[in-house]
């Protein structure tokens, strides 16, 4: 036996102070106007299973904790309790605690502590209307690949890091080949060139040559030989020799001050407060492009300004669009990072090395304290870098820049002193070349085993690489694939679904697919008008778009949330006309009816149309249809079992309320042949079908029945009751306005009215199951609406 609600209970949450539901384990159709509490109901659940309420998060100056308490309310108040069967078992959730589910309710709460059996209008758009990116999160959340999603972003970071730890080693070895050049005064760019190069410099210093860069050191050692012949110290020469080597290349350059310029111009826009700037506008582009494309306005609902509204709807996915290219450019962050960090490193390991060589020269003392603060100071910045590239702050480049001149004087100092010192020895120019050519073999052979060593880790660094891009694009391509074997798994109930909903319709084979090309997106694509793989927001109407929302969200319901029933439908069909809200109520009820559906609706002619499809399939003991009939700040929305509008009709005519059933008389009308023009496909002047009133609707409907069938009991029928509602419609007018005659009505009369509208409802439902009957234009007969009507009424047109 599944799992049902049996009751809810709701303290002071949302606009709800106090309320007690009994579902019994039964589905739940509410009706009540906007802002009478409905979709409190909703946040209630929701919050009762996920702990939060998702419409107020990530939206600047909302928050569950400040708006989710009632007003009359504090925090510690709410509460939220759910009775399941079977086994009469209760649960509740407060801010302070949450709901624990035995064992055999593990199953349910697994699905609905994603919260993906809940559907609101504007989760419609995240499907349809939203970016590829944005689409695959939303369809994401779904089927619960939100692990997997965060497993390949540390891959595709690790992968990002290896590739910059690689580039910053072949920009290494770059920069050492450039420094030998420099030294040996030749274009140097491989090892084997290196000594033919020394050997030229060697000989034109007159000096004997080497054979291999192996022998280099033992040959300096002799050459400086008979230098030390005339110092005190044995070391003290080739200590000054090996410091001034160290002070020959420079330690920060301007093309790494500009390299880290430019890498703190791309952190500086996505640091936290700057993205906390940027979501919010996200939120208020994502809310504002939502609106305007619900309600197709014409002015800005802002500043209420006329626009151009595809104009400014395309413009307003541009903004997102930039703001969703986040994760690519902290991926492009990370990856210039490595080598400006590696370069920093750089300079502290040469600065320390330096430091130590000076260590035993009393004059270099206070430089070699000094050098010792810029070395802090450089694993510092180090830090601070290194903190930057994962967007926790900005990098301070004025600090780096002012240190590069003291930096630098201090090396001139170390230099000038290490200079002073040899001068002091008193080395004759004969031993000052030959220290020169020592310092220059001892250069070389430094720069030349620091590239042999960057290139080994070099050639380390690119098979980690490779391998961590192997992983990476293997695990991508298998969650790709098999993420592809769920849209395809689930694709023909998407196109089954959408084609109940519009049969014979234009566009047909909706397909989902993951984007090859991208790391996390969907494509959406539709056959339309015979050309395939067209973008549905380019030729579908706003109905059918939000049914191809429903359509989709249906689909991963039926196959990821089967040990959860429940399903949420929040006011959803705002945009679908009555003919395909009427299909929506038959796709729930043939494909769901084992579900517990709890419905919310404003519509009344969607709920006219729920409880009727309720009868046609024999459903009636399965639902609890209730109304909100009003609502108070302080007492919250006051329900009541839910009264077809005909029994409410003719409880006001018992009761003597001829002004009001009159009023609800005229209601009825318009309701009805509003109902009938969508069904049948009336041609109406052009104006807002839900601001369409009777006398609008009235003559063209009754020329369109007479013009489309044919001859038949149904079409004697159905103009005979226009012709009867045509003598009483005056009523109507007369009843449903402030007029002084109205007293003088009687009561038969405003009967004859309500009596001769409901005659015309009546008229238009087929006798076997009660179903409201439509056209049908490409079979060409008017025939009920339901699909598992075993003897459908049926009648042909011209």
């Amino acid at each position: 036996m599944s799992v049902k609600i049996k009751k809810i209970n709701i303290r002071a949450f949302r606009g709800i102070p106090e309320i007690e539901l009994s579902l019994e384990g039964k589905s739940l159709l509410l009706r009540g106007e906007n802002g009478t509490g409905k979709s409190s109901l909703v946040d209630a659940v929701e919050f009762f299973f996920t702990g939060k309420v998702s419409h107020l998060e990530g939206v600047r100056g909302l928050s569950l904790q400040r708006h989710g308490p009632h007003r009359n309310f504090k925090p510690d108040n709410v509460n939220i309790g759910i009775t399941f069967d079977p086994g009469e078992v209760y649960l509740e959730r407060s801010f302070m605690s949450a709901p624990f589910p035995p064992q055999e309710l593990h199953d349910y709460f697994a699905v609905t502590q994603k919260g993906t059996f809940i559907l609101r209008r504007s989760q419609l758009l995240a499907f349809i209307m939203t970016q590829p990116a944005d689409r695959f999160r939303a369809i994401g959340s779904i089927i619960g690949i939100d692990p997997l999603d965060s497993i390949e972003l540390e891959m595709m970071g690790l992968r990002d890091q290896l590739e910059g730890k690689t580039k910053s080693k072949q920009s290494q070895i770059q920069n050492l080949f450039q420094e030998l050049s420099s030294i040996l005064g030749e274009n140097v760019t491989q090892l084997d060139g290196i000594v033919p190069r020394l050997n030229k410099k060697l000989e034109e210093a007159s000096l004997p040559q080497i054979n291999s860069l192996e022998e280099a050191e033992t040959h300096a050692e002799e050459m400086l030989a008979t230098v030390k012949k005339k110092v005190e110290s044995s070391d003290k020469v080739k200590q000054i020799n090996e410091t001034l080597d160290a002070t020959k290349t420079p330690f920060i350059t301007e093309k790494l001050i500009t390299e880290l310029n430019s890498l703190n111009e791309r952190i500086r826009p996505l640091l936290p407060e700057e993205i906390k700037r940027n979501l919010s506008l996200v939120n208020l582009f994502e809310n504002g492009r939502d609106v305007i494309a619900r309600e197709r306005m014409m002015t800005c609902p802002l500043c209420e300004q006329p626009i151009e509204t595809e104009d400014l709807l395309s413009k307003i996915e541009g903004r997102l669009r930039t703001l969703r290219d986040l994760s690519d450019e902290a991926s492009q962050i990370r990856e210039l990072s490595v080598p400006l960090i590696d370069s920093l490193k750089g300079v502290s390991k040469r600065l320390e090395l330096i430091t130590t060589k000076i260590e035993p020269f009393d004059e270099l003392l206070d430089t070699r304290g000094e050098l010792q603060k810029v070395i802090a100071f450089l694993e510092a910045y180090t830090g601070e870098v290194t903190s930057a590239k994962d967007l926790k702050n900005e990098i301070r480049i004025q600090d780096i820049t002012q240190r590069k001149e003291k930096i630098n004087e201090l090396i001139n100092v170390v230099s000038a002193k290490c200079s002073e010192q040899l001068e002091a020895i008193g080395l004759t120019e004969a031993e000052k070349k030959v220290l020169e050519a020592v310092r220059l073999i001892e250069q070389v052979k430094s720069k030349t085993e620091e590239i042999r060593k960057i290139s080994s880790e070099l050639n380390a660094a690119k098979r980690h690489h490779e391998r961590a891009a192997k992983i990476y694009g293997a695990f991508s391509e298998t969650k790709k694939a098999k993420i592809q074997d769920i849209y395809d798994s689930i694709q023909e109930d998407i196109r089954t679904f959408f084609t109940e909903l519009h049969p014979n319709d234009p566009h047909k084979n909706i397909e989902l697919t993951v984007a090859l090309g991208r790391r996390a997106s969907t494509e959406l694509k539709i056959e339309s008008f015979g050309r395939s793989g067209e973008d549905p927001r380019a030729l579908a109407s706003e109905g059918h778009l939000d049914s191809l929302g429903l359509c989709i969200f249906l689909a991963f319901v039926k196959k990821f949330n089967e040990n959860c029933p429940l399903i949420i439908l929040d006011d959803v069909v705002t945009t679908i006309d009555s003919n395909h809200r009427e299909r929506i109520a038959q796709l729930l009820l043939a494909e769901f009816a084992g579900n517990q559906l709890l419905i919310t609706t404003h519509d009344g002619i969607w709920c006219e149309q729920l409880i009727a499809t309720q009868r046609a399939y024999g459903y009636e003991g399965n639902f609890k249809n209730m109304v909100i009939i009003d609502w108070d700040k302080d007492r919250g929305p006051r329900i009541i079992p839910y009264k077809p509008r005909w029994e409410k009709i003719q409880d006001k005519l018992n009761d003597g309320d001829k002004t009001g059933a009159g009023n609800d008389g005229r209601t009825y009308l318009e309701a009805t042949l509003k109902e009938i023009v969508e069904s049948m496909l009336v041609p109406v002047a052009s104006r807002n079908l839900g601001k369409y009133e009777v006398p609008e609707m009235f003559d063209p409907t009754e020329k369109r029945l007479k013009d489309l069938l044919k001859d038949s009991e149904f079409k004697t029928t159905v103009l005979s009751k226009f012709q009867e509602l045509r003598l009483t419609m005056f009523m109507g007018n007369l009843l449903s306005h402030d007029n002084i005659q109205i007293e003088e009505v009687s009561m038969e009369e405003v009967k004859s009215f309500c009596n001769a509208v409901h005659n015309l409802y009546k008229a238009f439902l087929c006798p076997n199951c009660g179903s409201f009957v439509s056209y049908f234009r490409d079979l060409k007969i008017v025939r009920c609406s339901n699909p598992r009507c075993d003897t459908p009424l049926e009648v042909k047109t011209k």
